[in-house]
């Protein structure tokens, strides 16, 4: 079944229409795509590695994808990191750090990002790879992934690295 998206206008209100993904959307319309930071009680960050036969290969980045029809983001945060990583995140410990809209040329269709943050100490060891999006996880301090963001071993960023990566 194909994965529809609900399409939003500039404003981010709801247009009632929905867009088979893969599909390009039309000028001046957009979708929602979340980003998921998860950060544990040492102050690291669990990051995992997109797997070999998606965009930016076998590169590192905060767990992400788009927000599905009937689905607001928080949800999609939820279930985008329960997909990849196999982990429940405590819904409680979860905030919204940011929401923009991006309208970069690279992105294949423009959308609003809204970017997560959570607290929770997950242990590598229960972490449950999906193979068709990710093939390693880890945990890395800030420094460490400003380091990978520098040499291209981390997705690029439509946005700075969120400042709650330097505290």
């Amino acid at each position: 079944m194909a994965e529809l998206w609900d399409i939003y206008d500039a404003d981010r209100k709801p247009t009632g229409k929905t867009i088979e993904r893969g599909q390009p959307l039309p000028d001046g319309y957009y979708h929602i795509a979340v980003q998921v930071w998860i950060r544990n009680r040492d102050g690291e960050w669990l990051i995992s590695r997109r797997a070999p036969n998606k965009k930016h290969p076998l590169e590192w980045e905060p767990t992400g994808g788009s927000v599905i029809a009937g689905e607001d983001s928080f949800t999609a945060a939820l279930r985008e990191v329960r997909e990849e990583l196999g982990i429940a995140l405590d819904p409680s410990r979860g905030r919204l750090w940011s929401s923009h809209r991006n309208e970069r040329p690279d992105w294949f269709n423009p959308g609003f990002l809204d970017v997560w943050l959570f607290d929770a100490d997950v242990d590598i060891a229960d972490v449950v790879l999906c193979p068709d999006e990710t093939v390693e996880a880890m945990y890395a301090s800030a420094e460490r992934i400003r380091e990978m963001m520098e040499s291209g071993e981390f997705v690029p960023f439509s946005h700075p690295l969120p400042p709650f990566c330097g505290e």
